[in-house]
């Protein structure tokens, strides 16, 4: 059979449309990436080569200031007195804001059961006596016996075990009427020391039993009193200022809202150890109180000096970036390029906080960053007026 002259025509006819098919399909398809590409390409280069203009401020020293903390003021010594005896409040002689001397007699508790256990140890201490009285004589009197051979040795032994039970007898006696007898001078409730009283929590006729408080005090004892003397007020410096604290300290206390006055103190001890879960130092701060007009429980500032350490270094507090990365700020170099560093944040006074680590004095930092600023881009930065 002949072939036509035609089919090998229409053959390779055929092979053209379908690689024109094939390549307007792969160019359907590329040709759009190619240039998604291409444009996002020119999107990330602009935006790299954008300088952006952005507000700056200059890390500076901080002034060398006292350190102010807060702290509440409690008396040098304070204590609730407790009955030692049982019974009932007979009299009550001081109220609340009274001044006691140190043994003052507070109140007077009747005890009639104490009173009869003391008059029976007393008949018993006379009765121990008596039969003491009469063991000696029959000791004595079978000394002379055994003198003269009249009684055996093992006789003898045995009167003279009885005038030592005796004796024994008379002393064990004689201590229980004296521990009844000072129990009885319990009776009358004293203040430990002098001082000032803060409260009175029994009235007449309450009942009250030793190591407890009257009946309905709620476990507050009889009566509190407090040293007002002198004040003490506990403070917690902070680990980077505990260097400039020591014994014997200077200091400064004044009442809240009460600037016009400040009493005059000083560093009496500290715990010498850190509190590990604030990283702050216990310190205690003694001041006079002649005059009483410091109250215990009042609100305070204790400001201490500072002299002899380096002032911390400050930013403004909008310099600061806090993200999953942690505390960071954008400082910019020399060639006005951004570095993003890692700061340890110390006190904040609101409009600055101080900077431990991460950022040295005159350095550039960036206020308000945003996240157009990558690290290692350039910008244009503009100093903000009393921003430093």
């Amino acid at each position: 059979m002949t072939q036509s002259p035609s089919s090998p025509r229409r053959s390779r006819a055929g092979i053209t449309i379908f690689i024109v098919i094939v390549a307007g399909l792969l160019a359907i398809g590329i040709i759009p990436r190619i240039t998604q590409k291409r444009s996002l390409a020119a999107e990330v280069s602009a935006a790299t080569d954008t300088i952006v203009s952005t507000s700056v401020s200059t890390a500076v020293r901080s002034k060398s200031e006292p350190l102010n903390l807060p702290g509440t003021l409690q008396p040098l010594h304070e204590a609730v007195v407790y009955a030692r005896s049982a019974g009932y409040v007979r009299q009550w002689y001081t109220d609340i804001g009274s001044r006691v001397r140190a043994g003052q007699v507070l109140a007077t508790i009747e005890a009639p059961e104490v009173d009869q256990q003391v008059q029976e140890a007393a008949a018993q201490l006379m009765q121990a006596g008596a039969n003491l009285s009469l063991a000696k004589n029959d000791l004595d009197r079978w000394k002379s016996l055994a003198h003269d051979s009249a009684v055996s040795q093992q006789e003898l032994d045995q009167k003279t075990a009885a005038y030592e039970a005796s004796l024994a007898t008379v002393s064990a006696q004689r201590a229980n009427v004296q521990r009844l007898t000072s129990l009885q001078g319990f009776s009358r409730v004293v203040a430990p020391f002098a001082g000032l009283v803060t409260a009175r929590n029994v009235d007449v006729g309450a009942l009250v039993s030793p190591g407890t408080s009257g009946a309905g005090t709620g476990g507050a004892g009889l009566f509190r009193v407090s040293q007002t003397d002198t004040m003490r007020v506990y403070v917690n410096v902070p680990q980077s200022l505990v260097a400039a604290i020591h014994v014997g300290q200077a200091a400064s206390v004044s009442l809240s809202g009460q600037t016009h006055r400040s009493y005059a103190g000083r560093v009496a001890r500290t715990s010498d150890a850190l509190d590990p879960s604030t990283r702050t130092l216990l310190v205690e701060v003694d001041v006079a109180n002649t005059d009483h007009s410091l109250l215990g429980g009042s609100f305070v500032q204790v400001s201490l000096a500072t002299s002899g350490m380096q002032p911390a270094i400050v930013i403004p507090a909008n310099a600061l970036l806090v993200n999953s990365a942690g505390t960071q700020v954008v400082v910019v170099d020399d060639h006005n390029i951004a570095h993003y560093r890692k700061v340890a944040v110390g006190r904040d006074y609101g409009a600055t906080v101080e900077v431990l680590s991460g950022v040295d004095e005159g350095a550039v930092v960036v206020l308000n960053p945003s996240d157009q600023i990558r690290d290692g881009h350039v910008i244009r930065p503009v100093k903000v007026a009393g921003a430093d």
